[in-house]
C-alpha cells in the first residue's frame, strides 16, 4: 500500500505532561461514571431519581463506547491501486473521527440530563455551568485541573460563528455543543485523505478529529464542575471512598504534586479523576 502518514496531529501540551497529565476521554469518562455511580440527587423533586439515572446510563454509554467499524470502500468494477489506498486510509480516518463523535453526542445527552436535573430554571448547560464556575470562583483547589486549559484549546478550534462567551468552561460547554450540533445537522464537512505529488495517499483532518475529542473532554469537565458545585450546596450526596489501589499523582498544596496510594473521599477524587495515574516514584 503506498501510503505515508503525515505529521500533523494535534496534541495539546496537557496531555503529554510527566505527572498530572489529562487522561484520554475513554478513561476519563469511565472514571467519572464510576464516580456517579457512587452519588445520587439530593434533590427531592418528582422523578429525580429518574433522572438522575438516565443521565448516568448516558455516561455509560459513552463509557462503553470502544470501537467504531467503517467500510469506505467502493467497489466500481474496476478500481486502480490509488483508490484502494484511498479508501483504506478513508476507513481509518473514519473509525477514529465517528468515535469521537459519537462519544460527544453521548456525553452532551448526560450532561443535559444533569442539568435538567440540577438547574431545572436554567435554559441551557452553558449557563448552569457558568453558574457552577461563579459559585466555585473563590474555591480555587475545587477545580478539576487543566479545566482551563482544555477550555482554551477547543477556543483555537471553534469555527468562526460558533458561539462562546463567558466564563472560560462555560463559553467551552456552549462551543463543544456548538460543534455537535454542525454534526447532527449535516453542517459538517466530511473529512477525506489527501495525496502527495507521488500520489502517496495520507490521513487528514487532525485539527477536527482534535476538536472533536476536546468537546468531549470539555462537557465531561462540565459535568465535574457541575458536581463539585452541587456537593458544596448538599444537592448531591457522596457514598464511599476511592481506593485508589495502583496509587495516582494529584497536586498538592504547593502547586506541585504528590503521590497517594490509598482511600481518597469521593468528594475529593472529583477534581482529580481525569488525570492519568502515572508512574509510581522510584523507593
Amino acid at each position: 500500500m503506498t501510503t505515508t502518514r503525515v505529521e500533523g496531529s494535534c496534541l495539546p501540551s496537557y496531555r503529554t505532561l510527566s505527572t498530572l497529565a489529562l487522561s484520554e476521554p475513554e478513561d476519563h469518562v469511565r472514571e467519572l461514571t464510576d464516580w456517579v455511580e457512587h452519588a445520587s440527587a439530593v434533590t427531592g423533586g418528582p422523578g429525580a431519581q429518574r433522572g438522575w439515572d438516565t443521565a448516568y446510563k448516558w455516561l455509560r454509554l459513552a463509557q462503553g463506547l470502544r470501537t467504531m467499524t467503517f467500510d469506505m470502500s467502493y467497489d466500481d468494477g474496476g478500481m486502480c491501486s490509488a483508490g484502494l489506498d484511498f479508501d483504506a486510509v478513508w476507513t481509518d480516518m473514519m473509525e477514529e473521527w465517528q468515535q469521537h463523535q459519537v462519544r460527544l453526542g453521548y456525553v452532551r445527552a448526560a450532561l443535559e440530563g444533569f442539568v435538567r436535573l440540577l438547574h431545572p430554571d436554567t435554559t441551557g448547560p452553558g449557563l448552569a455551568v457558568a453558574a457552577a464556575e461563579q459559585r466555585l470562583q473563590h474555591h480555587p483547589d475545587t477545580w478539576p485541573v487543566h479545566s482551563h486549559a482544555v477550555a482554551d484549546h477547543l477556543r483555537t478550534h471553534a469555527p468562526e460563528g460558533v458561539p462562546g462567551a463567558g466564563t472560560p468552561v462555560a463559553a467551552a460547554v456552549t462551543q463543544a455543543i456548538a460543534l455537535h450540533e454542525m454534526a447532527v445537522r449535516g453542517c459538517t464537512v466530511i473529512l477525506e485523505p489527501g495525496s502527495d505529488a507521488d500520489g502517496k495517499v495520507f490521513p487528514t483532518g487532525h485539527a477536527e478529529v482534535c476538536a472533536v475529542k476536546e468537546a468531549s473532554t470539555v462537557l465531561l469537565l462540565g459535568v465535574q464542575l457541575l458536581m463539585v458545585a452541587a456537593v458544596k450546596e448538599d444537592r448531591v450526596a457522596v457514598f464511599d471512598d476511592k481506593y485508589l489501589l495502583d496509587g495516582m499523582w494529584i497536586p498538592d498544596s504547593a502547586g506541585g504534586s504528590r503521590w497517594v496510594d490509598e482511600e481518597m473521599p469521593y468528594g475529593e477524587y472529583l477534581t482529580v479523576l481525569h488525570l492519568q495515574p502515572g508512574e509510581p516514584p522510584e523507593l
